[in-house]
């Protein structure tokens, strides 16, 4: 086993939710009599749930309510700023985001954390998306184009999450033994130790006047893979320049909780990231000048699992699962979704060499093509907002060092492949852009020491296994 594969295997090994407790609770939200209130019905395959199970309540009215069990992993915080997140975009936008009734992020009857929030109808864009005519694809674009836009006018002069403000918690905590006061969707008020941890943690304001909420530790679904080591808040906390967003992704937390037999490959993904970004000093989407003013609100997972559409119109209907936004450089999450994720297609990632659109297909009969629905696509990111527009093209490479830099440890990772690729493929143009970064070379050599020094441990703990059995 690698140094590096030191979380588990599933977070949801040893837990038993109780979903009777939960259904208690369903009732005494909705104010509701137990007859009133139909069982639990898993929505999400349950064999396959990582970070979340997810389930439906009938209610009286012919009316549904979904309840999100959150599995533990980042206790406390990932689903404080999952629930104001929501209620941010809500309040801010008119996006289709499911309200939050009610949700806890502590100790509770069920035995894990979980938020119940209105149901919204719809399929997943990626299971309809086949089904749909050129018409309601184009519709379903436009919708996206317009999550872009609305999201990118939610700014931040730092990279964090979001998170309810406890300035008043606090105070109210101060003069009153009765927390029940507090205005909030949370079932039951938060303990005083949670509410100090948040506050130590959760103390920059957002520059929007209304004291609301506060900027707090970086969600990301780089920080969050439980087969590795998922880092404390401490390690994840606010930063003010792309570079050091970047850097913080790349070592899982700082300080650093990559092992001595991995930080190597990252130290370079991060070197070959500050030789790009060196590259335009004073760009102002892609250069150290632009902090931080491209610091935007993001969804931070924004695939076809998260976006449910109505397959009759092709109109976007809900965007869910929020656990990973806050504020971050725009050109990392400007890259479309589903089908219109256009990366792999432009630029390498890791070990796959880009496909250059060979897959698009054409309708001899109808002038609609895929290539037209792409261009459909370009046409109104420009058209709405030129900036959107530049960070999906010139976007591009940027994202895929930042794939390479948060990617698993080898064997599973593919990083290492990455940067040979890169360097052999001709990404970095010397006739342009200089020397390379770095002595590839010099690098190789250290990977096949370390890989040697790896084999050795593996055969002296299987030995000391052999000897102890």
């Amino acid at each position: 086993m690698n140094p590096d594969w030191v979380g588990v295997d599933d977070p949801w090994i040893g837990i038993e939710p109780d979903m009777g407790a939960l259904r208690r609770i369903v009732c005494e939200t909705f104010r509701i009599s137990d007859s009133d209130c139909g069982s639990a019905i898993p929505v999400t395959n349950l064999e396959y749930a990582s970070y979340a199970r997810v389930y439906s309540f009938s209610l009286p009215g012919s009316r549904s309510v979904i309840a999100r069990l959150v599995a533990p992993v980042k206790p406390l915080f990932k689903t404080e700023g999952e629930v104001a997140a929501m209620d941010f975009v809500r309040s801010r936008t008119s996006l289709p985001v499911p309200k939050v009734f009610a949700y806890s992020s502590e100790a509770n009857p069920v035995g894990v954390e979980w938020i119940l929030m209105e149901y919204v109808r719809g399929v997943e864009l990626g299971k309809a998306w086949k089904e749909l005519d050129y018409d309601k694809k184009a519709r379903f674009t436009a919708d996206l184009v317009d999550i872009y836009d609305q999201l990118s006018r939610l700014r931040a002069d730092c990279c964090g999450a979001i998170y309810h403000s406890t300035r008043r918690s606090m105070d109210i905590l101060s003069t009153t033994s009765s927390l029940q006061i507090i205005h909030s969707p949370r079932w039951r008020a938060l303990s005083l130790k949670s509410l100090r941890s948040l506050r130590a943690h959760c103390d920059h304001p957002l520059c929007d006047g209304d004291g609301l909420y506060e900027l707090g530790p970086i969600q990301d679904c780089a920080l969050l893979q439980y087969p590795l080591v998922v880092p404390p808040p401490s390690q994840t906390p606010l930063v003010f320049t792309t570079a050091d967003y970047f850097r913080l992704l790349a070592y899982n937390g700082f300080p650093s909780t990559r092992s001595s037999y991995d930080k190597p490959t990252r130290d370079k993904v991060v070197e070959l990231f500050r030789s790009l970004h060196a590259l335009y000093p004073h760009h102002p989407l892609f250069g150290p000048s632009a902090d931080p003013h491209i610091f935007r609100f993001c969804h931070g997972d924004l695939h076809d699992g998260n976006i449910l559409v109505d397959p009759i119109t092709g109109k976007i209907t809900g965007i869910i699962d929020w656990e990973c936004a806050g504020f971050r450089p725009w050109w990392i999450d400007v890259a479309g979704v589903g089908w219109l994720t256009e990366d792999r297609e432009r630029f390498l990632f890791g070990a796959d060499r880009p496909n250059n659109f060979a897959n698009d297909e054409s309708d001899p009969l109808n002038s609609r093509s895929d290539g037209c629905l792409r261009a459909f696509f370009r046409t109104q990111l420009h058209k709405r907002n030129p900036e959107l527009f530049f960070c999906f093209l010139g976007g591009v490479e940027m994202r895929a060092l930042l794939h390479a830099a948060t990617d698993q440890p080898r064997p599973a990772g593919e990083s290492g492949i990455f940067l040979g690729l890169y360097e052999e493929t001709g990404c970095w143009d010397q006739r342009r852009r200089g020397p390379f970064p770095f002595d590839m070379t010099a690098w190789d050599l250290t990977r096949i020491m370390l890989d040697e020094m790896e084999r050795e441990r593996r055969a002296n703990a299987k030995k000391g296994a052999i000897v102890s059995s």
